[in-house]
């Protein structure tokens, strides 16, 4: 049982609003002593991409989901190995994923992963990724960044996802009671440096430490953030080891001893389930068990290298060579013979090797073949004799005595002996008659039998399809009854709370009958099921102001691959301008490259109207940041490097010119929430100047600007993301609120209200952009909902929610990357254009829904 407790608190921050829990982080604990958590330990996984969250997310969870997937299915009981293979495999599948994706919509992520082991902590890491540890009296940040003395790591230099090959990096320490890690995400490693982490990590709780870090966060104006801190706690408290005979000591100690014995009850339980269970299941775990215990010999033989015999200049010793002359038989002989053990062999003359044998000499034996049988004849008996060396042969006299006898014996034996039967017959022997032929002939084939049994299986066949059929229709029928019913209940219901309740119903109801394959069998059914979906549409649109554009057509793409609009400028009808010519023309910005594109308002290619590197007079244009509508014209600020001077570019005739804004050269590196809005002539910038707002008045773009907020009310507007000016200032917040400035009584500019976020299903999270149309006492305001894909109207007076609009399900044109919106109100029906990635949509407003309880004439809907 493990000495130590780790506790953890996850912690996320999105839009500068701390949430709870994070969709970026994991905290995996063992649900029971014998889940495989409790086997590998507890992990900790924190990850980021190098999109934004709605854009990244998915490649988010499918590597958290692939790691903690391959970790805990890994047999080995090394934490490094399983983690390793679990952040390969988690690679592999996120590169699939980019391989398979558009290059928009591609992501890399960058991981901390930390699993707690009893006392052991085990952290991988593929940058860019940040760890802070104090464990050992040491505090030490992984890896080192600029705050610590190390280096920044790009971010697609080795994130996931980028390549097949990776490496993470791999640390261990050892936590004692006292010792804490956090892992975060990159952003978070300038704001920490070892005081501010030192003071973390000493807090009493990690949600002291959530704590602390929120604070921090707010203070170094760090809206996005997600990470996790784990503790480790011994298992008595301080007052009980200091008094082990107190209340809080006893109580205590006797909660850890009952959690260690109902330990060992639930594991010797579980013995008795296995024993409980068959044979086959015992086999499995045996195998399992006799597979992990190999793996960890392995590991343990590969922790101690072999160990080279020691060198010697002495050559080997030389084996003994085989004697290969005399054959098994007389070998066996030689030993067998007393004289050969009895007395040594005499010396053979010399005038014997030369074929010289004196009479007093024994003869040397000849070498004889051997012709007669084999061994294995000699075992079974037959006469053949062993020829041995020096052995005196039979005379033919004594053979040719002994042949009759044994010729005579052959002869009886075979007499006696069994003979072998005829092989058995298949078929009982048939008689034939006179006249039929001799040939063998086979039993006739059943045909009339096969053909009987083909027409039964044919028709089992038959009444199975019908019966199976007949019964699916009437589940059909019944579904489609159900959902009827469910759709009719939406009417009925007394308020729109419950009227949100049943619709939620009759959507499952509907998602049950899509999945149904005879909703299509007859004519009956497809008729009814489009009558309920018609009806469907016109209650969602009623209770939801769920509506649907109905002429979405595309009207201008960007020329590069992979190059993102992210606003559109559409020129208002001109009234009391001679020269027409730029108003039959639309204007979208590339803010990442910094390029003023124009397209015909009809429809056509986009062409370059205004990028940096294009000299006008004696100045290189920039990089272009904001572009608006002025009067008669398109307007463009572009900034000079990345942290220069802005230039105000402007037309006249047809040519370019340009006026340096005064005091620009202060503003610096400014934040991807520049905006830039045009109203009457006067210049009006956000995100250049902190918590305000600056005006340049007409043709007075070389004069300083003045700070156009007063009084803010008590109002923050470092947060606010979009900018809009209709005699008023109106800010958006990145959680959907409007904030409203205007000039009060006293003269005074000065915050006016608020326009809260809607309150809808699905609801607003994240806010991308918003455009206010209409004088400051009308009109309305459309919020752009990039994650939904979708276009919220509220009424800019009240606040109240008009309808949410998106496209329609069968539409070729999916709004899944819906970045700004532009609306032309100069025809007699509002028209939409939208920043949806690459390309520019347009599309009409649809009609405001009916209210709730307002009965009408059944019409067609817009989808299916």
């Amino acid at each position: 049982m493990p000495g130590n407790v780790t506790r953890s608190s996850p912690f996320g921050l999105v839009s500068g609003i701390p949430q709870p829990k994070s969709d970026l982080t994991l905290v995996v604990t063992p649900a029971s002593p014998f889940a495989p958590e409790a086997r590998k330990g507890q992990m900790h996984i924190v990850v980021e991409a190098d999109q934004d969250v709605s854009r990244g997310r998915d490649a988010c969870l499918l590597v958290i989901r692939t790691i903690r997937r391959v970790f805990y299915e890994d047999p080995s009981f090394s934490v490094t190995s399983a983690l390793r293979k679990a952040i390969l495999a988690a690679n592999r599948a996120l590169y699939q994923q980019n391989f398979n994706a558009p290059p928009q919509k591609r992501a890399v992520v960058g991981l901390t992963c930390a699993v707690i082991k009893d006392r052991d902590l085990f952290i991988a890491q593929v940058a860019p990724a940040q760890a802070y540890v104090m464990a050992e009296g040491r505090l030490r940040a992984l890896p080192a960044n600029a705050a610590w003395g190390g280096t920044a790591i790009p971010f697609r230099s080795r994130a996931l996802g980028a390549s097949l090959t990776i490496e993470p990096d791999l640390y261990r320490a050892v936590l004692r009671p006292g010792d804490g890690v956090l892992i975060c995400t990159s952003n978070l490693s300038d704001a920490l440096s070892r005081d501010e982490v030192t003071r973390l990590l000493r807090e009493a709780e990690p949600d002291d430490t959530v704590r602390g870090i929120t604070e921090l966060c707010h203070h170094h104006q760090i809206t996005d953030a997600h990470g996790i801190v784990a503790m480790t706690f011994a298992r008595l408290s301080p007052a009980a080891q200091a008094s082990p005979f107190s209340a809080a000591g006893v109580n205590e100690r006797v909660r850890v001893t009952f959690s260690g014995f109902a330990e060992r009850l639930a594991r010797a339980g579980a013995e008795v389930v296995w024993l409980l269970r068959g044979p086959s299941d015992r086999e499995a775990r045996r195998r399992a068990e006799v597979t992990r215990m190999r793996l960890a010999e392995e590991e343990q033989r590969l922790k101690h290298p072999y160990k080279e015999p020691p060198y010697s200049a002495d050559p080997p010793p030389t084996p003994r060579p085989l004697n290969l002359d005399e054959s098994l038989q007389s070998n066996m002989y030689h030993r067998r013979s007393p004289a050969a053990r009895s007395s040594p062999q005499r010396p053979v003359a010399p005038s014997a090797l030369l074929g010289e044998v004196s009479f007093r000499d024994a003869p040397a034996p000849e070498r004889v073949i051997d012709l007669s049988d084999t061994p294995v004849q000699e075992t079974f008996g037959y006469r053949t004799r062993l020829k041995r060396p020096g052995a005196q042969l039979s005379s033919p006299a004594i053979e040719n005595l002994s042949n009759p006898f044994i010729r005579l014996g052959d002869a009886i034996t075979r007499r006696f002996r069994p003979r072998p039967g005829p092989p058995p017959r298949a078929l009982p022997r048939q008689h034939r008659a006179d006249g039929l032929s001799y040939r063998r002939q086979s039993p006739p084939f059943p045909w009339l039998l096969l053909l009987l049994l083909i027409s039964f299986v044919s028709l089992l066949i038959l009444y199975g399809t019908t019966l199976s059929r007949e019964n699916a229709l009437r589940e059909t029928e019944n579904v489609l009854a159900e959902a009827e019913q469910a759709v009719a209940a939406i009417r009925d219901a007394p308020d729109e709370a419950i009227a949100q309740e049943r619709l939620i119903t009759a959507e499952e109801a509907l998602a049950a009958l899509r999945s149904s394959d005879l909703i299509t069998a007859t004519i009956a059914y497809r008729q009814r099921y489009d009558e309920l979906v018609r009806e469907y549409t016109r209650a969602l649109a009623a209770v939801q102001k769920q509506t649907y554009f109905e002429d979405l057509t595309e009207v201008a793409r960007h020329p590069l691959p992979g190059g993102l609009f992210d606003a559109v400028i559409v020129p208002p009808p001109p009234r009391t301008v001679t020269d027409t010519l730029s108003f039959g023309s639309i204007y979208m910005l590339d803010t990442n490259a910094g390029i003023l594109y124009r397209a015909p308002r009809t429809g056509g290619g986009a062409q370059p109207f205004l990028r940096p590197e294009d000299v006008i007079g004696p100045v290189n244009v920039g990089r272009i940041r904001a572009a608006a509508w002025r009067i008669d014209n398109i307007v463009a600020v572009a900034q000079s490097g990345d942290s220069g001077p802005f230039t105000f570019y402007f037309r006249s005739g047809n040519e370019w010119r340009y006026s340096i804004l005064a005091g620009s050269e202060e503003w610096g590196r400014v934040s991807e929430r520049f905006r830039a809005v045009n109203y009457e002539g006067n210049l009006y910038v956000l995100g250049a100047s902190r918590n305000n707002v600056l005006r340049y008045l007409s043709g007075e773009y070389g004069s300083f600007p003045l700070p156009w907020i007063q009084n803010d009310g008590g109002r923050s507007i470092e947060n606010a993301i979009d900018l809009a000016v209709d005699g008023k200032i109106n800010l958006l917040m990145p959680d959907g609120r409007v904030l409203i400035f205007a000039t009060n009584s006293a003269g005074e500019r000065a915050f006016e209200r608020e326009i809260p976020a809607p309150q809808i299903r699905p609801p607003l999270v994240t806010a991308a952009r918003f455009f206010v149309t209409g004088s400051p006492e009308s009109g309305s305001i459309f919020l752009v909902d990039t994650f939904n894909g979708r276009i919220i109207q509220i009424d800019k007076q009240t606040g109240e929610f008009i309808q949410q609009i998106s496209a329609p399900p069968d539409s070729p044109i999916t709004l899944n990357q819906l970045f700004g919106v532009f609306v032309d109100e100069s025809g007699s029906r509002p028209v939409l254009y939208m920043v949806n990635g690459s390309q520019i949509v347009r599309g009409s407003l649809p009609d405001r829904p009916r209210p709730f309880h307002e009965s009408a004439a059944p019409t067609p809907a817009t989808i299916p």
